[in-house]
């Protein structure tokens, strides 16, 4: 990696045993989009468990879904960074503002842009975990910066396609407060409440979920079904349920963020759009007791179909129709489901047994020793 003469490489300070461990978080757009309930947590739990965290991220980003108080918080404008992988020609000044106070480890999600984080790295060298959520995320181009010392795989499912990593990997599954008190199904005479966090982005999708609904709702099973987010296809998806005459079962709310009160009210909740990346929100779901329905996800060692879920095979409406017929008229056995995907949820997917993992896996790439208890 080229080198600048007026570069002069910040090492974190060593850290004694008895000294709280500062792991610096850096936040990137897919992160907020797809985890920022999840770094909610995570940032909790290090500042619970008596680290500190700082947290690192463009000046432009809306950080308000993050606990930064009483956290460090350094921002930087992504013009004057990036200035290609490989190829920094200055000091950046994101470098020049931790360079005395640098945190012990960072950690990055595997989709982060690469060419902010290899800036800064070649002026302040921290050891980097990076975080896994999908397949392509193994073979980012972060993995090959010096500086990286480990992955962390979010499933079994992603661990095992990771291939040949030139880093160690270890298995974190991501924790998530599981509630105590049953609140999924509890309202028998009232009509089962479906919800959808998925962009309405791809009709094709969407369309034989919709003709399947139609189906329901013409053999008058009562249910009602709430899409919450935004997309290119959301005016063709609204008219496509407005053609099936579902706009009174069917609402559609341009809601993005903070998704964990939209789903303490429901009782099933629904992905329409495949996908292969492990998703957070499913877990809070899960935590609450709600009912999984789900198209299949290769990154998700969560959903069991018949388990702890229940999988549409297939994209067609007849799949979708079977699927959630079998879940309406057989309620009993939703619940059955919800409670399964709850207990796993509290079996291995607990925010104590997360950080405990996390701090250790941190401790160990920055070469911190393990504090003795007792």
């Amino acid at each position: 990696m080229p080198q600048d003469s007026n570069l002069v490489p910040v090492q974190a300070a060593p850290v004694s045993p008895q000294r709280q461990m500062d792991v610096g978080i850096w936040i990137d757009p897919i992160m907020l989009e797809h985890e920022a309930a999840f770094v909610r947590h995570l940032i909790m739990g290090l500042k619970g468990d008596g680290q500190q965290v700082t947290i690192i991220a463009e000046a432009e980003m809306d950080l308000s879904a993050l606990p930064t108080l009483g956290s460090r918080t350094v921002t930087y404008r992504h013009t004057l960074l990036d200035r290609g992988f490989m190829g920094v020609r200055r000091k950046s000044p994101l470098a020049q503002q931790l360079a005395n106070d640098p945190p012990d480890v960072l950690l990055a999600w595997g989709a982060a842009p690469p060419a902010p984080l290899a800036t800064l790295q070649q002026s302040v060298h921290l050891p980097m975990v990076i975080w896994c959520w999908e397949v392509p995320e193994f073979s980012t181009p972060l993995a090959r910066l010096p500086t990286a010392r480990h992955i962390v795989a979010s499933s079994h499912n992603l661990a095992e396609r990771a291939g040949n990593s030139p880093l160690p990997v270890t298995i974190i599954p991501p924790g998530v407060y599981t509630d105590e008190v049953w609140s999924a199904h509890d309202c028998p005479d009232q009509p089962p409440c479906l919800v959808c966090l998925d962009a309405l982005s791809d009709i094709k999708s969407y369309g034989p979920m919709l003709q399947a609904c139609a189906r329901l709702s013409e053999a008058g099973h009562d249910f009602l079904f709430f899409a919450f987010d935004t997309g290119k296809d959301e005016h063709a998806i609204w008219k496509f349920a407005e053609k099936l005459k579902l706009l009174d079962r069917i609402t559609f709310v341009p809601y993005r963020h903070n998704a964990e009160n939209l789903l303490l009210n429901a009782d099933f909740y629904v992905h329409v759009i495949p996908d292969n990346r492990f998703e957070y929100r499913t877990l809070e779901a899960m935590a609450r007791g709600l009912t999984i329905v789900s198209r299949p996800n290769m990154a998700a060692d969560y959903l069991l179909d018949q388990q702890t879920c229940r999988i549409v095979p297939d994209a067609g409406a007849e799949a979708w129709h079977q699927v959630l017929l079998d879940l309406l008229t057989d309620r009993v056995r939703a619940v059955q489901l919800g409670r399964r995907g709850q207990q796993m949820m509290r079996e291995r997917h607990g925010i104590t047994n997360m950080i405990t993992q996390v701090t250790g896996i941190c401790r160990q790439s920055a070469g911190i020793p393990i504090p003795l208890t007792g």
